[in-house]
């Protein structure tokens, strides 16, 4: 078995340009599961919600989709820096984002993208929450 789908997007995505321009790269601020207590904002929290498998005849194929929820925590009057994340560095690192050993890679497809807050934080803290599937080669 390869490397997992969340391990592949934290490899590419902390040496994305776009990407580490707006959260920086020590600490690249991208974390799995859970949003550390007291980190600086923008910042990236990476959860797997599903990954089903295909099974032939011959057994399972090592390719999925998995869906994978990116959580864009922002500051702010506004959430305008949690949007510069999703629009000027999560979106475009989807677009050429290749889990695969195919050149051109598989499809990766953005299946929501909703916008909200937490009133509890003084100032509000902004999140965006895409929900992406990502095409994934289980043999890499």
């Amino acid at each position: 078995m390869g490397t997992s789908i969340k391990a592949k997007l934290f490899a590419a995505a902390s040496i994305y340009a776009p990407l580490t321009d707006l959260l920086g790269t020590n600490p690249f601020r991208w974390r799995d599961t859970t949003f550390k207590q007291g980190d600086a904002l923008p910042a990236v929290v990476v959860r797997l919600i599903s990954n089903p498998r295909s099974y032939v005849t011959a057994g399972r194929m090592p390719s999925s989709f998995g869906r994978v929820e990116f959580k864009v925590y922002g500051a702010g009057n506004d959430s305008q820096n949690a949007d510069l994340v999703i629009s000027n560095g999560l979106l475009p690192f989807l677009d050429t984002f290749n889990a695969s050993a195919q050149p051109l890679g598989g499809a990766n497809y953005v299946e929501g993208d909703r916008d909200f807050g937490i009133a509890q934080t003084q100032p509000m803290t902004y999140l965006r929450v895409v929900d992406a599937r990502i095409y994934d080669d289980g043999n890499l």
